[in-house]
């Protein structure tokens, strides 16, 4: 489920607002031949893949990318707590697929920091912190899998809370201890606990934390491997990436533990709603009915 989410993301991260040649978003295409969209052509998206055959039989008078989004609409909904989460209003249909994107891989931004994310996010598609930090709440659905991304484990407690769109992503990142591995490769990541099946990115600790002198480790009690690391400081009030520290507070729904969705929900069906409209100029609304003349 996870993946179909990822889908939609990879369709829409490539889009740069200033390529007046070659703006992409999202346009039903990914370059298949790149490291960053590692799964999609395998599990999500190919001849025989469980989505692209329902996309065959039945919705071919649509285009992909509007199939595509309308899919992960489709899945947050189911996955959210109580269904709370319907992206209904968010979607307009009349994208125009792309043949082909090649390039496009370059644009989807790495886990390396949050440079990666700045330039994706704001500097290409024109978003901000609190978008870029909402739109990352959505790890908390599926894994990582080191035969694709090579970032193995899940963003959330287990495989059965990773089935549920919510607000966990964020409390996990704050409540538990994380520590580096594979520093100063291309697969740096972190993990916590016995380090076996649980997985964060630097794009997701660095919308909180300093990670400029690596390595370090979070959290009140640094674990594991990473008890001698000094502690990765939170960002400070001043930090350029202080709008992303806020928003990530407001998500948490207040004093943990608590179960209040609405702060990352109402966030994110606004950022969702910017990210799959970037560089569209004529998308329709849905109508509740068809008109038909009377038999």
């Amino acid at each position: 489920l996870g993946g179909i989410v990822r889908l939609v993301a990879h369709d829409f991260m490539d889009y740069d607002q200033n390529d007046f040649d070659s703006p992409m978003g999202p346009d039903g295409c990914f370059d298949a031949d790149h490291p960053a969209n590692a799964g999609l052509p395998d599990d999500i998206w190919c001849d025989d893949c469980l989505l692209t055959e329902l996309y065959e039989d039945k919705y071919t008078h649509i285009g992909r990318a509007d199939f595509w989004i309308a899919s992960a609409n489709a899945v947050i909904r189911q996955t959210s707590v109580d269904n709370a989460l319907d992206l209904r209003d968010t979607f307009e249909w009349g994208r125009k697929d792309a043949r082909s994107c090649s390039g496009s891989g370059r644009r989807v931004p790495s886990p390396r920091g949050c440079d990666q994310t700045r330039a994706a996010f704001l500097t290409r598609m024109g978003l901000s912190w609190r978008d870029a930090t909402a739109l990352m709440g959505a790890h908390t659905l599926g894994r990582g899998d080191e035969d694709f991304s090579g970032h193995h484990g899940t963003w959330v407690g287990s495989n059965t809370d990773a089935l549920v769109f919510d607000k966990a992503y964020y409390d996990e990142v704050l409540s538990n201890s994380w520590r580096p591995r594979n520093v100063d490769s291309a697969l740096e990541n972190w993990t916590t606990g016995d380090g076996e099946d649980r997985v964060m990115l630097n794009t997701d600790l660095c919308l909180v934390m300093d990670l400029d002198n690596m390595p370090c480790c979070t959290g009140s009690s640094c674990t594991g491997s990473g008890s001698g690391l000094s502690k990765c400081p939170l960002l400070p009030e001043n930090h350029p990436r202080s709008e992303a520290f806020e928003a990530f507070e407001e998500f948490l729904g207040g004093s943990d533990p608590n179960d209040n969705q609405a702060p990352f929900y109402n966030a994110f069906r606004e950022s969702w709603r910017k990210a799959t409209k970037v560089g569209q100029n004529n998308l329709q609304p849905l109508v509740d009915s068809c008109d038909v003349d009377p038999i």
